[in-house]
């Protein structure tokens, strides 16, 4: 994850470090395949799955309010 800007009613998902494995349970091989998978979905949420490193740091998004 790099560059998260919000939206800011999310707050801040994401931490320093995290990699998005799957969309959609589908294993994107890359960063645009993972947009492809986000942008292509027809549902009206997105599933991510996350790998995340323990005790990493939050990815504020900018203006956040944590």
């Amino acid at each position: 994850i790099s560059h998260w800007t919000g939206p800011h009613r999310l707050g801040c998902l994401f931490n320093h470090g995290d990699h998005v494995v799957a969309v959609n349970d589908l294993q994107p091989q890359g960063v645009e395949e993972a947009y492809f998978f986000i942008s292509r979905s027809t549902r009206k949420e997105v599933k991510l799955t996350v790998c995340r490193i323990p005790q990493s740091d939050i990815f504020h998004a900018k203006g956040c309010s944590c």
